[in-house]
């Protein structure tokens, strides 16, 4: 297992390199459920690629093609083609002889579009109850039947007989492999990429940490056939990664990110959560390796913020992610799960049976002003919420930042890390940019010290709302620098009264930063960046 000895970088002091910016992932279904019915036509999934190319501005699509011994847009000898009733839309184009994953590469390469062939390394939709009961039965080693389906919704028969592959067997690495060249030869592919967020659990749970090198010598097998291809192709081809957004999550989970990087391996790397935006992650552990070598780092966003709230992320919060992103060294991000903007599909099919969402292509155009990290809108929200359940989370390593005051303890403050890779002005006066903080288990009768990076607010600074219903209290406080640095701050509290009416805890796991400029686009890097980093070409 590598490690490395390369220095954090400083946030703020590293310019994306190349020119791929935007990589967005079409999982198997977001397209083809509203493709004309029974029959879908060409034509249509030409117009879904524009649709990426002229609203999205995407430089790399990243169609994913296979999940749950399943394929999508082609058909294979190899493995079953996806049951689902969207898919059989493709059937009468595949009759012709024409796969829908040809009409998408060459209308890609007409809109000067990477086509990237997405692989769900262990995706538990559970869809494909008949396969993994068949496979019980013929070839039982081959099933992870210990792991559970990741949605409720799934089969019955998906809960008995298990819908996730044992990588720790040959057999099965040899399989996919036999498949993933196929599909490069057979193909025009820029590239092929893993998604272990759709999901990482590929060996037993009691082998997980020890199967590191197995799960690299199948990404060196996959790296020297996309190699190998490459005077068929007249080009390289590129291998990407999509997976757990902490690399002690990834080392957990027996995925080797340090070793694929260094070896050079792997081209790019997206980390990020299973189905949630995180505004405070640390990407720097990927940025400090890939630095050093010939891969590039695409943090991802997701349309959701938390398990405990149903809301979708606005404008404003995209564009606050993506600075922190950008900040901590990130060549661009890549998505999951955008299909959520589209919204309901209208009632009435159009005259080929075809439903389009409400929102569809139109959200995909909020993506391109994201794209270049200097011209991103001036209105930000940074929202820190607890993604999941303290050791939840792909990597079961997850530690929810939160404030937990015991009434029992007057006096002794605690701390929640928030970062906001912005420069704000030293006046508080001058500020149109707010921190709020929402105080779960607060009476009136109490009192707290705030400060932030040990700087005490002035009670006449804090503007408490007390909602009605239930609502939990919230303090809202003027951003300033100081006391807020650009990057990692710390708000501070500590109970200074406590009333005798309640003993339970006073706690805090929501925290909203709105940053405001005055008719400008706001600063993104500290003043004192050199900028040298010189950009690499893709």
């Amino acid at each position: 297992m590598a490690t490395s000895k390369t220095p954090t970088p400083r946030l703020g002091h590293l310019k994306p390199r190349g020119t791929r910016r935007l990589i967005y992932v079409s999982d198997p279904s977001n397209t083809t459920s509203h493709l004309s019915a029974p029959a879908a036509r060409p034509e249509e999934l030409r117009q879904v690629v524009r649709n990426y190319a002229y609203t999205g501005h995407i430089d790399t699509l990243v169609q994913e093609i296979f999940a749950e011994a399943m394929t999508m847009f082609w058909r294979t000898d190899k493995c079953p083609y996806d049951i689902r009733y969207q898919h059989q839309r493709l059937r009468p184009i595949m009759n012709t002889g024409v796969m829908p994953i040809e009409i998408y590469i060459d209308e890609c390469h007409r809109q000067g579009m990477e086509f990237v062939a997405g692989f769900r390394m262990n995706d538990r939709h559970g869809h494909h109850p008949e396969f993994f009961k068949k496979l019980c039965c013929e070839k039982p080693e081959w099933v992870l039947r210990e792991y559970k389906p990741s949605t409720k919704r799934a089969p019955s028969e998906s809960r008995k007989y298990g819908c996730s592959l044992n990588y720790a067997i040959p057999e099965v690495r040899g399989w996919l492999l036999s498949i993933m060249g196929e599909v490069t030869h057979r193909f025009d592919i820029d590239g092929i990429e893993f998604n272990f967020t759709r999901l990482a659990e590929c060996f037993p749970k009691n082998e997980l940490a020890q199967s590191h090198g197995i799960m690299t010598d199948f990404i060196r097998q996959v790296r020297d056939m996309l190699d190998q291809a490459r005077p068929l192709k007249a080009r390289d081809l590129s291998l990407g990664v999509r997976v757990p957004q902490q690399m002690a999550g990834c080392q957990k989970m027996g995925l080797d990110v340090p070793t694929w990087i260094t070896e050079e391996l792997i081209d790019y790397v997206a980390p990020g959560d299973f189905g949630f935006t995180d505004f405070n992650e640390k990407y720097e552990d990927f940025v400090s390796i890939a630095r050093k070598h010939k891969c590039y780092v695409y943090p991802q966003v997701q349309p959701r913020i938390s398990i405990d709230t149903d809301l979708i992320m606005d404008q404003s919060q995209y564009r606050a992610a993506v600075q922190n992103f950008y900040a901590a060294g990130a060549d661009g991000f890549s998505t999951q799960n955008f299909f959520f903007h589209w919204g309901p599909q209208f009632d009435t099919p159009d005259k080929h049976g075809a439903k389009f969402p409400a929102m569809y292509p139109a959200a995909m155009g909020n993506l391109k002003e994201l794209k270049n990290p200097q011209t991103i809108g001036a209105d930000r929200r940074y929202t820190f919420r607890p993604l999941w359940a303290k050791g939840k989370g792909l990597g079961q390593i997850y530690d929810r930042e939160e404030i937990v005051l015991s009434r029992k303890k007057i006096g002794q403050r605690e701390s929640f890390r928030f970062r906001i890779c912005e420069t704000r002005p030293a006046d508080p006066a001058r500020s149109e940019s707010t921190l709020a903080f929402f105080v779960q288990g607060l009476s009136k009768d109490d009192a707290l010290t705030v400060d932030i990076n040990g700087t005490k607010i002035p009670d006449q600074n804090q503007k408490w709302t007390w909602p009605d219903a239930d609502q939990p209290p919230s303090c809202t406080i003027a951003l300033s620098n100081p006391p807020c640095v650009y990057g990692d701050n710390h708000l501070g509290l500590a109970i200074a009264k406590s009333t005798a009416k309640m003993d339970a805890d006073i706690a805090v796991e929501h925290v909203e930063c709105a940053i405001r400029s005055r008719g400008r686009v706001a600063d993104h890097w500290p003043e004192d960046n050199e900028r040298t980093q010189k950009p690499r070409a893709r």
